[in-house]
């Protein structure tokens, strides 16, 4: 009788270990496929940031060019040269 008991304890505690690792590695999978994911949108955030970077640069651009010309016509209406159209 006190085998029995003995084998049903080991017999629990093998099962009771093997549905541990099944649901460490099931757990570790879904992880992994969670962190691919978000490696992806993070790689597609990071585009998106570069884009928008690159378009500020380029307004930037304009806007310095647009300063530059009205302070032109300021300039020349301020000496009394008429400014070209």
């Amino acid at each position: 009788m006190g085998y029995t008991i003995i084998w049903a304890l080991l017999t629990g505690l093998i099962t009771g270990g093997a549905w541990v690792g099944i649901v460490l590695v099931q757990r570790q999978r879904r992880l992994t496929l969670d962190q691919a994911g978000l490696r992806g949108e993070l790689e597609r955030r990071l585009n998106e940031l570069e884009d928008v970077n690159t378009r500020l640069a380029e307004l930037e651009e304009r806007v310095e060019f647009t300063e530059r010309v009205l302070a032109k016509e300021r300039e020349a209406t301020r000496l009394g040269r008429p400014h070209p159209e």
